[in-house]
């Protein structure tokens, strides 16, 4: 059950763990990007970043406190069978002190400490810790007589002192417990049984400054945490960036710069995946290469802006003309490089004719009085046959995109026989469609 417990109460403080770092790294107007680079101490955050700490504050370090509130637990019942080795007659009083009181507020504490609660509440448990520790352990030590009463309530201070260091509380609970504890420790020395009550204050003052040092190490480590929770989340949001940064960076890789649709590196990439990808049927994979006709003539009349402005006019038709799913990247200079998959032969057909007919629209406007330029495509079609790799199959689009060309180009010629190309062929499209064995 105790097991049970505390998975739960780890489950519960990783999830508030993360929803605190993911609010704190997101909302940028409760924790804008100067606050984490300035000097800052908690009491100057806004009330809304403050209860944010204060969630992610307890998520990080409740498990400590439960942790020392069970090990108080523990020990507090091994110190009863101490308690009855020093003086039997002890027995009665330390079962309902230690084995009552003490364990039952320690129990009740632990938890408390289960889920959060209001800051208040949580400051509190170290005052009820302070307060219990010294008066149930005083209280035994003055029924053991003169020669525990010391050793009992010095032994409780020093418990208290360890307590300081694992309530992730603020400060200025630590301090209300500290004065508790010094106080109740002063007092009980004043009225209790001691042979020189002035000697044992002035010890008191010793041990006093101890547990003081103690409370000083605790401001300095809240002052830490608040630290780190704002270097921890500015590494979360620089790494949100430079992930940010790096997608785009990737992004901007694998496209082709004039154009904007892929380039042909991570062309081979998507091809690669494709061929590895069972899920890809071998048989419905057509590559189609395709070239501007008499690009280099339109370069030389109307200049290079002219070519760079046709390059992109083309990619743009290609892509508007394409399936969702269908693949383009410029190849080369006029050079573009389509995939298609779940593919038909009558289909790839179509979708090449389709492209064809949509660059066959684009005109070319030029400066001056020069009327806009006609501009048209060749296209190489392949389709997988065999045990065709994919350089193999690129080869016999581009074989088919040079009989094109011979053949008086804007037309599509298909790299090998296909079940059905002639069908395809006969609607329509006839005088286009040619054939390379």
């Amino acid at each position: 059950m105790r097991k049970i417990a505390h998975t739960n109460h780890r489950t519960l403080s990783q999830r508030v763990y993360n929803d605190a770092l993911k609010t704190a790294m997101t909302d940028r107007v409760m924790l804008p990007d100067r606050l984490l680079t300035q000097r800052s101490h908690l009491h100057d955050a806004s009330p809304a970043l403050g209860a944010l700490y204060d969630s992610y504050s307890w998520a990080a370090h409740s498990l400590k406190a439960r942790a020392w509130l069970q090990a108080a637990f523990v020990f507090n019942f091994l110190l009863m069978s101490f308690d009855y080795l020093v003086s039997p007659s002890l027995l009665m009083a330390t079962l309902v002190i230690r084995g009552f009181m003490i364990s039952s507020i320690l129990l009740g504490l632990h938890m408390l400490w289960g889920r959060q609660r209001a800051c208040w509440i949580q400051g509190a448990t170290l005052l009820a810790v302070s307060a219990t520790i010294m008066i149930g352990t005083g209280a035994l030590g003055a029924l053991g007589g003169v020669s525990m009463f010391e050793r009992y309530i010095t032994g409780a201070l020093f418990t208290v002192a360890t307590a300081i260091l694992f309530f992730p509380i603020e400060f200025r609970w630590t301090v209300i417990a500290v004065v508790a504890a010094i106080l109740l420790h002063a007092g009980m020395l004043i009225i209790g049984p001691v042979p020189d009550p002035l000697l044992a204050l002035s010890t008191s003052c010793f041990y006093s400054g101890v547990i003081i040092a103690f409370a000083s190490t605790r401001k300095a480590t809240l002052r830490s945490q608040w630290n780190s929770f704002k270097s921890k989340i500015r590494e979360l949001r620089d790494q949100e960036a430079l992930a940010s940064l790096n997608a785009e960076l990737q992004v901007f890789a694998n496209l082709d710069p004039l154009t904007g649709i892929q380039n042909r590196r991570s062309t081979q990439e998507d091809i690669a995946r494709i061929w590895d990808d069972p899920a890809y049927a071998k048989p419905a994979i057509a590559f189609l290469m395709l070239d501007i006709d008499n690009f280099k003539q339109l370069n030389d009349t109307f200049g290079h802006a002219a070519g760079d402005d046709c390059i992109k006019g083309v990619a743009n038709k290609i892509s508007l003309a394409l399936r969702d799913g269908d693949i383009v990247s410029r190849y080369g200079g006029e050079e573009f490089l389509v995939v298609l998959t779940g593919t038909t032969a009558s289909d790839a057909f179509a979708v090449a004719e389709r492209i064809r007919k949509f660059v066959e629209s684009f005109r070319l406007r030029t400066l001056g009085d020069v009327p806009a330029s006609r501009v048209t495509i060749s296209i190489g079609l392949a389709l997988w046959q065999g045990d065709d790799t994919p350089e193999m199959l690129i080869k016999r689009a581009d074989e088919a995109l040079y009989d094109a060309k011979h053949r008086g180009k804007n037309q599509t010629v298909v790299a090998a026989p296909v079940q059905d190309i002639n069908a395809c062929a006969g609607q329509g499209h006839r005088q286009k469609a040619h054939y390379v064995a």
